[in-house]
């Protein structure tokens, strides 16, 4: 008569081992957020009919979310905690009144987007730069400088220079890239001599052609697109002191 094995079947310890890491996929993906205990439940009820057995091991797992539910979770820093929106409206306000004759008569644009906290003052090319150059006209110094005692040391500062599609290369300048970045860096090595900022509170960006603001091609397009952007954006002090600057 042959003895019945009592060996437990080669499939059963598979099923063991994937138990074993689905278990710790959930230990992990509650690490890392707050699940509501009713989801967790249905989750692991779905699981344990899907697959069947492990239900005790299901049932540690949710007694164990049951009594660690109420602890706090660890708080996620907000994505703009140091702003401080309370000085947007009067920098506003401020900027399109100093600016108020230069808008009629040169076109630069004062704006204010209250939905990212910031001023954005815009300078065409033909008042800011020789084409395809990136050393500042002397009228336009003279306009950067109108921010003087305007902008103070929680404002952070990033001129953002543009280009239209048509492709450069010159001696000075490989791409519409390293125009738009150098032009960028000229306005704000200006605001720094001229005492309006400090280094870091600045942040050059160039973006060449990738950001205008009419597509069609023609002259009237191209030159609209040609601009370079101060954008202001108010921190609070301590923003300055903790951290650097990070580019959004």
């Amino acid at each position: 008569m042959t003895k019945k094995s009592d060996d437990c079947p080669t499939w059963l310890a598979t099923f063991a081992d994937l138990m074993s890491l689905l278990m710790a996929v959930f230990v992990l993906l509650f690490a890392m957020s707050t699940l509501d205990a009713k989801k967790y439940e249905g989750i692991v009820e779905s699981l344990t009919n899907t697959l069947g057995h492990g239900a005790g091991m299901n049932q540690v797992q949710l007694d164990y979310f049951k009594k660690t539910e109420q602890i706090n979770p660890i708080p996620t820093p907000s994505s703009k905690p140091d702003l401080t929106p309370e000085k947007l409206k009067p920098l506003y306000e401020s900027i399109a009144k100093t600016y108020e004759k230069s808008q009629r008569e040169s076109n630069i644009e004062v704006s204010i987007d209250e939905d990212r906290q910031q001023v954005k003052v815009s300078f065409p090319e033909r008042i800011s730069f020789p084409t395809g150059e990136a050393d500042l006209k002397p009228g336009f110094s003279l306009q950067l400088r109108k921010l003087k005692n305007l902008i103070d040391n929680t404002i952070l500062v990033k001129a953002i220079g543009h280009t239209d599609k048509r492709p450069i290369s010159s001696d000075r300048f490989r791409s519409n890239w390293e125009l738009s970045s150098a032009r960028a860096a000229a306005v704000i090595q200006q605001l720094i001599d001229d005492e309006i900022i400090t280094p870091d509170q600045a942040e050059v960006i160039g973006v060449a052609d990738t950001h205008p603001v009419d597509e069609r091609e023609n002259d009237a397009a191209y030159a609209l697109n040609r601009r370079v952007e101060i954008v202001l954006i108010p921190h609070s002090h301590e923003h300055f002191k903790r951290q650097k600057i990070e580019i959004e």
